[in-house]
């Protein structure tokens, strides 16, 4: 292999992980946009339901079974369940949210999630959280504080605070993904199955008769962001994280996917026109700056605990 083989071969998943961030930090638009032209109940059915097809048809061309050294469907009905049940909340909480505030602004309260996780699994294990990340979170805090506040100091609205239990059930979700996966024998193409057919179903039930009546008044930036949503960000980016993450190491790929936050605040500023103000701007470096900062901490806590890996809580978002 040449040299210019190697260094494309060493740099190809960092670029597929950058191009994840990019893509799911495009996503509050898009979803914001739809749901603009429709209703987020109609956003979140067209988003699942297309994905749900295209995972249960590769599911059952890849046939996993118990006699293949993996677990099969019955094993991992009742964890994909869980998780599938955290997804469907974050995906709504963080659809209707996005409905009631910017786009910027969610991108950026959503990347809380990451210092959420931490806290979450100190209380499980009532392990003590060091002080980095302690720090972080007050930071993060101040942050959204600011942000919400834009031109001035204000109040969060009630999309800013929906977005807020998004970035918790995520964290939720992310501790739960660790108590089902780490060192244990699971199919992760099984589990995320389960999970985007239950939001499937969850999201048809609710979502189907609204998106059925505005369907048809789809024009091509409409059918864009279905694709976008549904393609994009669940399953191009499943599979790119999952492939990328397999080629490099834990803690490259969380610092990549965690700049998620920052391709929100790019995109929102740029593509949606957000203006955040002196006071918002400020909000969102800081913000972004806790993310960075808890992100460097978390790993250090981790490894202080001996885990030998990080868990990226972003890593497998729909």
């Amino acid at each position: 292999m040449s040299i210019r083989q190697q260094t494309t071969a060493r740099l190809l998943p960092d670029l597929v992980l950058l191009g994840v961030a990019i893509v799911w930090g495009g996503s509050y638009l898009a979803a914001k946009d739809l749901a603009a032209a429709s209703t987020a109940a109609a956003v979140m059915c067209a988003r699942f339901l297309p994905s749900a097809v295209i995972l249960l048809a590769w599911h059952q061309a890849r046939r996993p079974t118990n006699g293949g050294g993996r677990p099969g469907l019955r094993e991992s009905l009742r964890p994909g369940l869980v998780l599938g049940l955290f997804r469907a909340a974050t995906i709504a909480l963080e659809t209707i949210g996005v409905t009631l505030t910017s786009a910027t602004n969610a991108g950026l309260i959503i990347g809380l999630s990451v210092l959420l996780t931490p806290v979450l699994e100190s209380a499980r294990t009532r392990r003590r959280l060091s002080a980095s990340l302690l720090g972080s979170v007050m930071l993060a805090l101040a942050g959204i504080a600011a942000l919400v506040g834009g031109h001035g100091f204000a109040a969060p609205n009630l999309g800013d605070l929906l977005v807020l239990g998004a970035a918790l059930t995520r964290a939720c979700l992310g501790v739960a993904e660790a108590q089902f996966t780490i060192g244990k024998q699971s199919d992760v193409l099984t589990l995320t199955t389960i999970e985007i057919a239950f939001g499937a179903v969850i999201f048809t039930l609710w979502g189907g008769g609204p998106l059925l009546s505005h369907i048809g008044g789809f024009g091509a930036g409409e059918w864009f962001a279905v694709l976008y949503l549904s393609l994009g960000c669940t399953i191009l980016a499943f599979l790119g994280q999952l492939w990328a993450t397999k080629h490099t190491s834990a803690s490259r790929a969380s610092m990549l996917l965690g700049t998620e936050p920052a391709w929100a605040l790019l995109t929102g500023l740029v593509l949606a026109g957000d203006s955040l103000g002196p006071i918002g701007l400020i909000g969102a470096a800081t913000l972004l700056l806790a993310t960075a900062w808890g992100r460097q901490a978390e790993q250090r806590w981790r490894s202080a605990a001996g885990s030998g890996s990080t868990r990226e809580t972003a890593s497998s978002r729909p």
